[in-house]
């Protein structure tokens, strides 16, 4: 028997004694006769090989009452006991940063990221995208956050800001090294993976740090390719997390330029306005770009930020568009638009805003949209004079709206009063009411008519100042001597007693006031008496004098003047009779006329006004010819006329009047018996 003691199952042990009968019947026989041969083995019991405590356990476990009943496999066969294995030591994982602040300081060093740029640089010289690549691979796995980076500010800030300055100037460094070529290439990578990575739910921290400086150092890197930008978030709109990180991204070439912002705005931005995920991030930005360039309504610039075509999708959006936005963002997109307006006009200098603008007033149903439409048309012709033209040109075609233009000049004319009081626009308003009065029954026309003439009454007058000085102090004199004149008389009627007196007295004027007032009475005085004197001259010599002139007159020209008397007597008579004869053929012509020709009494009566003007000429000839007469008549007083000259003439002319006055009559009755027939 070994030394070695093997502990066997009951089974076991009996099926080896079994066997050991069986198979070992000689052997036994053969041990008992060669006992001699072998010596006994010795027996060793439990007690002698385990200790005193096991033999102990093994019968309190023998005689437990509640023994457990060990495993069985499926077969009914029991399973050993596996032995327990002993526990690994738990392994505590590194804690995430919340904050990129955090994630910069704990895994980025300066010393790390340039050792990373100089490997990929010498590795690949001329593959600059895979220094990119390199960098934002880094960046990326350097700066995981719990939670996951969320973009606070639309314009600038965070990831960039939380590098220190000195890695901002390692990876500046390399992107100076590229072309601006390239670096428009870079930029669309840094989009596109952003885009892409995000989809998949990695990070992107990386991405977007070098998409900042990307925009910083070169912010025309975005609206070189614009329409691939475009793409990008149309193929990933219905994903908002997704969109909103690719406006972001190239919404931040305004950080450092107003003109890329504003571009991008407009044609990356405003398409989406209406979409509920992206209104609150576009008007955001709107409002993040104007402040950070410090644009206010006042703000003037030499060029504008946008054609008129942009600026007229930017107006519709805000008066028309935006009744379909979130009330708050479309309130908020209100207030934005005067600073919008400001930089896109720059100051209403384009001419060409008046044809585009003016027709587009039949069109808009906005109120406040016509109100700033006009308010932008009355600008541009203060400020442009071309668009004068443009009006002129315009004004048949559209006088509704123009009409609607005169009537907001009139309303607001102390605003552009400066401008528009010139010789040019005066010219202007005047063709604009001769058009006015040549045409009849045309859309808008009462409408222009009336806002052409009152505008016209806003002009100042050539020669007028605009000031009446003269009517003022003509009004402070006579106030002036009326006070005087009342102070003297609450005195008692005396100068020095008054307040007046007493004033000048105390500046040391009354004596100069007294010495002046004395000089003006006595030349009042003397002026007087002169005139007095001459007026009892002139009187005494009219007295004697005329008489014998009017004495010498009628006795050379009585002759000749009461045949002139009797002449003009029957030429009258003559000229009465014709007349009456001529009244009464008149009414029975105008009769039978009226009978033929229906509608004849109208134009006989616009005859009348004509005639009344020629009637008019005849008074102001008559008018004349009495100035010639009064000439006549003193140069007959003075003794300077030709007597024999004075009968001849006026024999010959009372003659011709006759002779005309008979024609008259003659032509008027030819005339009245041609229309009788």
């Amino acid at each position: 028997m070994s030394e070695k003691w093997e502990t066997v199952s009951k089974g076991q042990g009996q099926g080896a004694r079994n066997k050991t009968h069986q198979t070992n019947g000689k052997a036994a026989n053969g041990g008992a006769a060669n006992g001699k041969a072998k010596k006994e083995q010795k027996v060793y019991t439990v007690e002698d090989v385990l200790p005193a405590a096991s033999v102990v356990n093994s019968f309190a476990s023998a005689f437990d009452p509640t023994p457990k009943s060990p495993k069985k496999e499926a077969n009914g066969v029991s399973k050993p006991a596996a032995k327990a294995k002993p526990s690994a030591p738990r392994v505590e994982k590194p804690a995430v940063p919340k904050t990129v602040a955090e994630a910069v300081r704990a895994k980025v060093k300066v010393e790390e990221l340039r050792t990373v740029i100089e490997e990929v640089q010498m590795r690949w010289p001329d593959s600059p995208l895979l220094w990119l690549r390199d960098v934002a691979g880094y960046l990326n796995h350097a700066l995981v956050t719990q939670p996951e980076l969320s973009v606070e500010g639309v314009l600038g800030g965070e990831p960039l800001t939380a590098l220190t300055a000195n890695m901002r100037k390692v990876i500046g460094q390399m992107l100076h090294k590229c072309e601006e070529g390239m670096r428009e290439t870079f930029f669309e990578t840094c989009v596109a993976n952003t885009a892409h990575d995000l989809a998949k739910g990695l990070c992107v921290t990386g991405w977007r740090v070098l998409t900042q400086l990307l925009a910083d150092l070169q912010p025309t890197v975005v609206t070189a390719h614009i329409p691939r930008y475009v793409e990008l978030r149309n193929s990933y709109q219905n994903r908002p997390a997704v969109g909103l990180a690719i406006l972001w991204s190239v919404g931040q070439a305004g950080h450092k330029s107003l003109h890329s912002g504003i571009k991008v705005w407009l044609e990356i931005m405003l398409p989406v306005i209406t979409m509920r995920h992206y209104t609150k991030f576009c008007v955001d930005y709107l409002e993040a770009l104007l402040a950070a360039h410090a644009i206010t309504p006042a703000t003037q610039l030499n060029k504008p930020v946008m054609d008129i075509s942009n600026f007229l999708t930017v107006q519709d959006t805000v008066f028309v568009v935006s009744s379909g936005m979130n009330k708050e963002q479309a309130k908020a997109l209100a207030s934005l638009y005067p600073s919008l307006k400001a930089i896109s006009l720059a100051g209403c200098r384009n001419h060409e805003l008046l044809p585009a603008l003016l027709p587009r007033l039949a069109n808009l149903s906005s109120q406040e949209q016509v109100l700033d439409t006009l308010e932008v048309l009355s600008s541009c012709l203060a400020a442009s004079p071309a668009a004068m033209v443009h009006w002129h040109k315009a004004f048949t075609s559209n006088l509704t709206q123009s009409g609607q233009l005169l009537n907001y000049l009139d309303a607001n004319w102390g605003q552009y009063r400066a401008a528009l009081d010139v010789a040019d626009f005066h010219e202007t308003i005047e063709a604009f009411q001769d058009y006015n009065e040549s045409v009849a029954n045309k859309e808008g026309l009462q409408l222009a008519t009336e806002g052409a003439n009152a505008v016209a009454t806003r002009f100042s007058r050539p020669g007028m100042a605009w000031f009446p000085w003269k009517t003022l102090s003509f009004l402070l004199l006579i106030g002036t001597a009326a006070i005087v004149n009342l102070d003297v008389q609450r005195s008692g009627g005396s100068f020095k007693g008054s307040n007046t007196g007493q004033l000048l007295w105390d500046v040391g004027q009354y004596d100069r006031a007294v010495n002046c007032h004395d000089w003006l009475l006595a030349s009042s005085s003397q002026s007087r008496e002169w005139l007095e004197l001459n007026t009892r001259q002139g009187r005494a010599w009219a007295e004697a004098t005329l008489p014998l002139y009017m004495a010498q007159g009628q006795k050379v020209a009585g002759p000749y003047m009461e045949l002139a008397r009797v002449k003009a007597g029957e030429a009258g008579a003559l000229a009465l009779l014709g007349l009456e004869r001529l009244q009464e053929a008149g009414a029975r012509g105008r009769v039978a006329l009226q009978e033929a020709l229906p509608g004849l009494e109208e134009k006989l009566e616009a005859g009348g006004l004509a005639a009344s003007k020629w009637g008019g000429l005849v008074v102001a000839r008559a008018q004349v010819l009495a100035g010639a007469v009064r000439e006549g008549a003193l140069q007959l007083v003075n003794g300077e006329v030709d007597w024999t000259g004075v009968r001849k003439g006026l024999a010959e002319a009372v003659e011709r009047a006759q002779e005309q006055v008979v024609s008259l009559y003659s032509y008027v009755q030819v005339q009245v018996q041609q229309m009788i027939k």
